[in-house]
This record gives C-alpha cells, sequence and structure tokens, in this order.
C-alpha cells in the first residue's frame, strides 16, 4: 500500500478476498453492531458477521480474557433506508403538523429512524 502510495496512487480497489483477511487478522473492536435491512439485494451482514466472528477467535487465541460482542439485528427497509431521513428541521414541522407516525410514512423515513433507535438502544446497552 505503501509502494502505492508512493507511486501515485489515489485510488485502492482491494479484492474482497484481501479484505476479508485483514479483517480475520487485525478487526479488534470488542462490541460491533451489524445492521440488516430485510430488502436489501446487496446486503453482506451474515457474512460479516461470520468473518467478524472468525476474527474473534483469532483474537481469542492471543488475548483469551478480552470478551468480543458482535450483535447482528435485522430491520425493515433496503440498501438506502439510513440515508433516507429528511433534513431534521423538515422532520420536525412535518411531524408537528401531519404527526410522528404520518410524517414519517409521507416523507418515507420511517426506517431511517427506527435504525436510529436501535444505533441509540446499542449504544446505550454498552454504556456508550
Amino acid at each position: 500500500l505503501i509502494e502505492e502510495v508512493a507511486e501515485g496512487a489515489r485510488d485502492f480497489n482491494p479484492p474482497p478476498s484481501s479484505v476479508r483477511a485483514a479483517a480475520r487478522r487485525s478487526y479488534r473492536a470488542r462490541r460491533t453492531l451489524v445492521i440488516e435491512y430485510d430488502d436489501d439485494p446487496l446486503d453482506e451482514s451474515e457474512e460479516v458477521e461470520t468473518l467478524l466472528q472468525e476474527a474473534e477467535t483469532v483474537m481469542r487465541n492471543k488475548r483469551p480474557m478480552v470478551d468480543f460482542d458482535v450483535q447482528r439485528t435485522v430491520l425493515k427497509g433496503g440498501h438506502a433506508t439510513p440515508c433516507l431521513a429528511p433534513p431534521l428541521d423538515l422532520a420536525t414541522k412535518a411531524e408537528d403538523i401531519l404527526g410522528d407516525d404520518s410524517a414519517k410514512q409521507t416523507l418515507l423515513y420511517r426506517g431511517a429512524d427506527e435504525t436510529v433507535e436501535e444505533l441509540v438502544r446499542w449504544l446505550e446497552e454498552g454504556n456508550l
């Protein structure tokens, strides 16, 4: 990688096998939340979860006393769901006028809102 940068490379497109090998060898986060959307044809959550569990096994061989927590949750939505929230000021105005549920349905951000709720739940669970 350093040689490629020295030679002027600006874009990196490592093959998936290289990314998987590096993650197995180097991933060390003690808590990880993997969010899967039930209508996402591009989803690789199961593969990511398996990869992270393999990384945990590698790390346990080095540091057996360290605890790891990999959680996978499935939410309604598709690949772009977490990106569909409108600006906060618009969402707040719509909720004031239409009510929470109606605004989320009309502006199509119920899934983004549920994603935020799941992230907050996970963070609070870990006291982060």
